[in-house]
């Protein structure tokens, strides 16, 4: 019996090591889909202008918080939040089975 496991155990290992590699990449995109979301809001958050041609959000603080609230509203933002914490639990649950 102790035999037959110890011969399983590389073919596990094996596969474990597999999904690993693929949910890390999988998360990996993930967050890289994320940044690119953040960076054409940031984005389109700096070049907002008044009536009177000057910037709506004027400083840092201001365009973070405008940020955050856009990232409150986005289902698209929201669904690449939960799947990247989906993924992190994932691989967690991988790496300590």
């Amino acid at each position: 019996m102790i035999k037959e496991r110890l011969l399983v155990s590389p073919n596990k290992i094996e596969e474990m090591k597999i999904r690993l590699l693929g949910k890390q990449q999988e998360l990996e995109d993930t967050k890289t889909d994320m940044k690119i979301w953040e960076l054409t809001e940031m984005n389109e958050i700096s070049n907002e202008l008044d009536d009177k041609g000057k910037a709506v959000y004027s400083n840092d603080t201001k365009r973070q918080a405008e940020l955050q609230s856009r990232k409150n509203d986005s289902r698209a933002y929201e669904e690449l939040y939960v799947k990247s914490r989906t993924l992190e639990d994932e691989i967690s649950h991988i790496t300590f089975k």
